[in-house]
């Protein structure tokens, strides 16, 4: 959220979370991409601009589903607990997005919903943002 501001005002590098996921989605050819996370997160522009600026659209689950996945997230998820029904909960909204929204992917826009979606539960291609993130940062400690 505060990208932006603060690499203007440090000398050394920094590695955007959105900027990494989008140069592992556009990569995969994926145009049309579902965002979860917090309600904050989902609501709010800063996962989705690097996305659109590069010529994908993002859709997030509407309201009533944003407000189940953060009381998901912040009743069960973050205290480690994880549940059948909500997993079930979780397909449902992405089937739908799928169905409604023609989403080709998700975004696991949160660092707790990778505890309960994975690339083998998930309708669509998964991607996990803290993976993503991680992995950027491991191949530039690399060079």
């Amino acid at each position: 959220m505060v990208y932006d501001e603060l690499s203007k005002r440090i000398s050394y590098p920094l590695v955007s979370i959105p900027k990494a996921v989008s140069e592992e989605v556009m990569p995969a050819g994926i145009t049309r991409v579902g965002l979860l996370g917090t309600v904050f997160t989902m609501e709010q522009d800063f996962m989705k601009k690097d996305l659109i600026s590069e010529g994908a659209q993002v859709f997030v689950p509407n309201e009533k589903e944003r407000e189940l996945i953060g009381k998901r997230i912040f009743e069960e998820l973050e205290i480690g607990v994880v549940k059948e029904s909500t997993l079930d909960e979780l397909v449902t909204i992405i089937n739908r997005m799928k169905e409604s929204d023609g989403i080709e992917g998700i975004i696991l826009g949160c660092t707790e919903l990778p505890l309960i979606l994975n690339s083998g539960n998930c309708p669509v291609r998964c991607f996990d943002a803290v993976d993503i993130h991680l992995k950027k940062l491991v191949s530039l400690a690399m060079m």
